[in-house]
């Protein structure tokens, strides 16, 4: 099994924190999207990491089809659930912060082919910067009501959660508009101890 990756990305961080938390410790195989990397190319038309390449050869593009996949693939008992018994309240929470990272990753994108302050302060990029703020803002308060991973493995609303924190605090550390997150920063350092996150913090 192979998984195609880089060391930023917070899609393939939800991959790769899946993986091992379901026992697959996959060494990931670093390409680079943005150079058209002919090994990605072939895995995925988009070219969008994460791929996760199974033991028969597939190809399996995308986070969340990861993610359906491994719960298919290696369910509970023998395994830790990453969508627990009310399905939809995990995934309903894990979306607020997917739209987040999209909104987060979808910035960066943005910058990378123009100027960061003729962007930032468009109308889309304002409202990328709410979905941002109103996301986190959100989950902050679901945490507060009814803590994300009290005890055992983290589910994907924890596992979203968290990797969003961490990735703002990676790219936006010095923004003005970032909320005060107390609870969610609590659970980024205890969720740190897992190996699952310590070794797979964007760098």
């Amino acid at each position: 099994m192979q998984l195609l990756a880089n060391t930023t990305s917070p899609f393939v961080r939800i991959a790769r924190v899946a993986l091992i938390e379901k026992g697959l410790d996959i060494e990931p195989t670093i390409v680079d999207p943005w150079a058209d990397d002919p090994r990605l190319r072939e895995a995925n038309a988009a070219t969008r990491v994460p791929v996760l390449i199974t033991d028969d050869g597939t190809p399996l593009p995308e986070s969340l089809l990861i993610v359906q996949w491994l719960e298919r693939e290696r369910p509970p008992p023998d395994h830790p659930s990453l969508l627990g018994a009310d399905v939809l309240a995990t995934l309903s929470r894990a979306a607020i912060a997917l739209g987040v990272i999209d909104a987060a990753a979808l910035t960066m994108i943005t910058r990378k082919v123009t100027a960061p302050v003729l962007f930032d302060e468009t109308p889309v990029g304002l409202r990328r910067r709410r979905t941002m703020a109103e996301g986190m803002s959100r989950l902050e308060a679901i945490a507060m009501r009814q803590p994300l991973a009290a005890e055992g493995p983290p589910m994907l609303d924890a596992i979203c959660a968290v990797i969003a924190l961490d990735y703002l605090r990676f790219r936006f550390a010095d923004a003005p508009w970032m909320p005060s997150l107390p609870v969610l920063d609590a659970l980024s350092q205890r969720l740190r101890e897992r190996k699952s996150f310590r070794e797979t913090m964007p760098c």
